[in-house]
C-alpha cells in the first residue's frame, strides 16, 4: 500500500511536491521505530511492528513547515504511535538522534522529543525547496514494515535492508531487500551497484517496489547504489560492501 500525500503523477512527470503542512499514515496503528536514513535527496523513516497492538500501518504523522528556524527551510515531523524504545524497554532504533548528510540540499534531521510514544523529528534544509512525501508498507521476509519517505530535487525514494550482524556494512552473498517509492507505475526498475546492474524488478500501480537480491562479488567499500525505471525517476542510496566471511 502506498500513500502519496499529493496528486498522483502522470507517467514522465515530475514528483509531486508539498510545500505546505500535510498529514497522512493511520491513526491507531502502532509501530516501533527502526531505522532513519538521510542523503541529499531523501528522508525515510522505517517502522517494524509493535507488541503494544495488533494494529499495524504506516503511523499517523504530519509535516508542518517551521519559521525561524535558520535554515533557508524547515520542517516539523511528528509521528504518533511510535517510539525508540520496545515495551519491555529495549531499544528498537539503535541510530544517532542528529544525521547530518553533509549536502547541498538535506542539512539534518533531528529527534528532538519523544513523549506517550510519540516522537517528533526536526528537518532542516540547505536551499527552499519542498518535499515529495510518501508512505508505504511492506513485508521484510516475516516482518511488516512501514516507511515514510520525503525526497527532493525530483528524486525517488530508495532504502536497503539486509539480513547482516555486521556493523557498518554488508558481506558478499549477503541477501538483501530494496524498497522504493515514486517510479513509474508498474515500470521496469534497474537496480546498480557501483554503476553495474544486480537486479532487475517491477514496480507496483502505484509506483513502489520491494524486491530482494544478493550482494555480488564486489571489492570491498562504499558503493553509490542506484534505482531507475527509465522515466527519469531515479533512487539512490549507499552500500557498504564487505569481503566475504569464511568459516572457521
Amino acid at each position: 500500500m502506498l500513500v502519496v500525500v499529493a496528486c498522483a503523477p502522470t507517467p514522465t512527470a515530475k514528483l509531486p511536491v508539498i510545500c505546505g503542512a500535510t498529514a497522512g499514515g493511520r491513526a491507531g496503528a502502532e509501530t516501533q521505530l527502526r531505522f532513519v536514513e538521510a542523503s541529499d535527496t531523501e528522508i525515510v523513516l522505517t517502522f517494524g511492528a509493535s507488541s503494544t497492538s495488533n494494529v499495524f500501518d504506516v503511523p499517523a504523522f504530519k509535516l508542518t513547515p517551521l519559521e525561524g528556524a535558520g535554515s533557508p527551510r524547515a520542517y516539523r515531523l511528528k509521528v504518533s504511535g511510535t517510539s525508540t524504545l520496545n515495551p519491555d524497554g529495549t531499544a528498537s532504533y539503535r541510530g544517532l538522534k542528529g544525521l547530518e548528510p553533509g549536502g547541498r540540499t538535506v542539512r539534518a534531521i533531528d529527534l528532538i522529543d519523544e513523549s506517550a510514544r510519540v516522537v517528533t523529528f526536526t528537518v532542516a534544509l540547505e536551499r527552499e525547496v519542498c518535499p515529495f512525501v510518501a508512505a508505504k508498507i511492506y513485508q521484510y521476509g516475516k516482518s511488516p514494515r512501514a516507511q515514510i519517505a520525503l525526497t527532493f530535487n525530483g528524486a525517488s525514494a530508495l532504502t536497503l535492508e539486509t539480513i547482516s550482524d555486521a556493523v557498518g556494512g554488508a558481506p558478499i552473498g549477503t541477501p538483501v531487500q530494496g524498497s522504493g517509492a515514486g517510479y513509474e507505475p508498474s515500470s521496469k526498475i534497474s537496480i546498480t551497484i557501483g554503476g553495474r546492474l544486480v537486479w532487475d524488478t517491477t514496480a507496483n500501480r502505484d509506483g513502489t517496489f520491494d524486491s530482494g537480491f544478493w550482494i555480488p562479488d564486489r571489492e570491498p567499500g562504499l558503493y553509490t547504489v542506484t534505482a531507475t525505471d527509465g522515466h527519469g525517476h531515479v533512487g539512490t542510496t549507499t552500500l557498504r560492501v564487505m569481503a566475504q566471511r569464511t568459516k572457521k
